[in-house]
C-alpha cells in the first residue's frame, strides 16, 4: 500500500507501519486519536502542541476520524430536502410567471413588480454586505463585539419599529409595534446576561484562534453566501407572484418556510465544513483543504444536515421557551409545570442539538447518533454549566436580528416613499432576507466554538486547550448564572 505524499508526520517513526494494518485491525481500534485517516483529500499533519492520549474510558469515541467512505447519512431526509427543492423551484417558476403574465395585462393594478423587487432585492444586498460585515467584526474584534456592538441589535429593531408606526398605515403600525415590543426584548435579554459576558470574552477569542491558522476557512460562507443570494432572487420573484393570486397567505407562508429550511440548510454547510478542518486540527493536529471540506459537507453529510437543520432550530426554541417559562412561574402550580416542561426538553434536546454538527462533519456520523454521543460526553465532562451559559449562539442570533432590522429600515422606507400600501409586507419580507443571510456568514464563528467544546470534551488533556473550561466549570458549579 502506497503513502500519500501528502501526508507529513512529525510524530512518530513507526507511523508507516500503522499505515499498513489491515482494515480489520483499524476496525477494531476504539480511540480515533490513534488512526491516520485513509481519505484521498489534501491533508497532512502539521506541527502542533497536540497530545496524543486517548480520551478517558470511560467517554471512549468510537469512530475514524475523516474516515471518507463516500456513503450518505440520513438518506431519507435527504431525499426529502430534494424533493422540496424541486417543489420550491416549481412553485417560482409558477408564480413568478404568472406574476409576470398578470403584470403585463391592461388596467390591471393588482400586480407591479416593479412596485416590490427593486426594494427586495436591495434588502438582499444590503443583507449580504452586513453579514460580511458581522462576521469580520466577531472574527476579529469578539472582544469589541461583545461589549458594545450587540446593543445595535434593539438600536436597529427600535429605529425600524418607529419608521413603521410613522406610516400611520393599519398593518405597518402593527408590525411596527411587534418590532417595538420586541426591540424591548432584546434590550432586557442584553441587560440579563451582563453576568455571562465576561465568559464571552474569554472564551470567543481563544475559539477563533484557529482562524489565523486557516486564512481560508471562511472562504466557504463567501460561496454558500452567493448561492444564497442567488436563491433569494430568484425566491423573491415567486413570493411577488404568488401574493397577485389567490390564497396568497398561504402560498407566502410555503415560501417562508420553505426559505427557512433552505437557509438553515445552507448556513449548516458552512458549520460542517468549518466544524470538520477545525475538529481535525484540534484532534490530529492536520491542515484539511477547506474546499475538499465544503464539497464532502454538501454530499455525504447533506442528508445529516437537512435533518438537522429542521430539528434544531425547533428543539432549540422550545428549549429556550421552556426555560424562559421556567424563569417566570408566577406560582408554585405553574412553577412545576414549567420545571416539567424543562425537563422533558432537556431530554429531547438530547437527540438534536447544535454540537452534533461537528461529529456529524468528523465521524460522518448521522445526526441523531452525533447528537446523543456529542451530549453524552458534556455530561460524563461536567460541561453542562459552560453549554448552558455560552453566548455564541445568542451573538449569532442578534447579529441576524441587527441585520434584518438594517434592511427593514432600507427597503421599507423606499417603498414608504413610493407605495406606502406595501410598507408592511416588504418589511416583513426584508427583515427575513437579511436575517438568513447574516446567519451564513455567522455560522464560521459558532462553528470554532462548537468544534472547541466538542474536541476539548473528546480529549482535554490535549495541549491546544488551557485551563478556561474547567475552571469556568468549577466557578459556575460554586454561583451557578441563571
Amino acid at each position: 500500500m502506497e503513502i500519500d505524499p501528502k501526508i507529513q508526520t512529525h510524530e512518530r517513526p513507526s507511523h508507516e507501519n500503522e499505515l499498513r494494518r489491515s482494515r480489520s485491525q483499524r476496525a477494531r481500534q476504539i480511540t480515533p486519536l490513534e488512526i491516520v485517516p485513509q481519505s484521498s483529500e489534501n491533508l497532512h499533519v502539521v506541527p502542533t502542541h497536540t497530545d496524543a492520549k486517548a480520551p478517558h474510558s470511560a467517554i471512549e469515541v468510537k469512530g475514524n476520524i475523516a474516515a471518507y467512505s463516500g456513503a450518505y447519512r440520513n438518506t431519507l431526509s435527504l431525499m426529502v430536502f430534494i424533493l422540496h427543492i424541486l417543489v420550491a423551484l416549481a412553485g417560482m417558476g409558477y408564480f413568478g410567471f404568472k406574476g409576470i403574465q398578470e403584470a403585463l395585462k391592461k388596467g390591471n393594478h393588482r400586480f407591479h413588480i416593479e412596485r416590490w423587487y427593486p426594494q427586495l432585492g436591495a434588502a438582499a444586498v444590503v443583507g449580504a454586505i452586513s453579514s460580511y460585515l458581522w462576521q469580520w467584526m466577531v472574527l476579529w474584534r469578539p472582544v469589541f463585539v461583545i461589549r458594545r456592538v450587540l446593543w445595535s441589535s434593539p438600536s436597529l429593531t427600535f429605529i425600524a419599529s418607529l419608521m413603521l408606526i410613522s406610516t400611520t398605515n393599519s398593518s405597518s403600525v402593527g408590525l411596527g409595534l411587534v418590532f417595538f415590543l420586541f426591540s424591548i426584548g432584546q434590550a432586557l435579554y442584553l441587560c440579563w446576561i451582563t453576568a455571562r459576558k465576561k465568559y464571552a470574552t474569554k472564551m470567543l477569542p481563544k475559539a477563533l484562534a484557529p482562524i489565523t491558522k486557516f486564512p481560508d476557512l471562511h472562504h466557504s460562507s463567501y460561496w454558500v453566501t452567493l448561492i444564497a443570494f442567488l436563491w433569494i432572487a430568484v425566491w423573491i420573484l415567486g413570493v411577488v407572484g404568488a401574493i397577485s393570486q389567490n390564497y396568497a397567505a398561504l402560498s407566502v407562508l410555503g415560501f417562508i418556510v420553505s426559505l427557512a429550511w433552505t437557509m438553515e440548510v445552507l448556513r449548516n454547510i458552512v458549520n460542517v465544513t468549518v466544524s470538520r478542518v477545525v475538529a481535525l486540527f484540534y484532534l490530529r493536529g492536520m491542515h484539511s483543504d477547506t474546499y475538499i471540506s465544503l464539497q464532502r459537507a454538501a454530499t455525504t453529510s447533506l442528508g445529516s444536515i437537512s435533518l438537522g437543520s429542521f430539528l434544531v432550530s425547533i428543539l432549540e426554541a422550545l428549549r429556550l421557551l421552556a426555560r424562559s417559562l421556567n424563569i417566570a412561574g408566577g406560582n408554585e402550580f405553574m412553577f412545576s409545570c414549567a420545571h416539567c416542561c424543562l425537563g422533558v426538553m432537556e431530554s429531547v434536546f438530547r437527540f438534536g442539538n447544535r454540537w452534533a454538527f461537528v461529529q456529524v462533519a468528523t465521524y460522518s456520523k448521522g445526526f441523531v447518533k452525533s447528537s446523543q454521543d456529542t451530549w453524552d460526553l458534556f455530561r460524563a465532562r461536567g460541561m453542562e454549566p459552560v453549554i448552558n451559559q455560552d453566548l455564541t449562539s445568542p451573538i449569532c442570533f442578534l447579529s441576524g436580528v441587527a441585520s434584518g432590522a438594517l434592511c427593514v429600515i432600507v427597503s421599507g422606507s423606499w417603498t414608504f416613499a413610493t407605495h406606502k400600501s406595501l410598507t408592511a409586507t416588504v418589511s416583513l419580507l426584508s427583515f427575513l432576507i437579511g436575517y438568513f443571510m447574516t446567519r451564513i456568514t455567522m455560522a464560521v464563528p459558532q462553528a470554532c466554538v462548537c468544534a472547541y467544546y466538542v474536541c476539548f470534551a473528546e480529549n482535554p488533556e490535549n495541549r491546544e486547550f488551557d485551563n478556561t473550561v474547567p475552571d469556568s466549570i468549577k466557578d459556575f458549579e460554586a454561583s451557578p448564572m441563571v
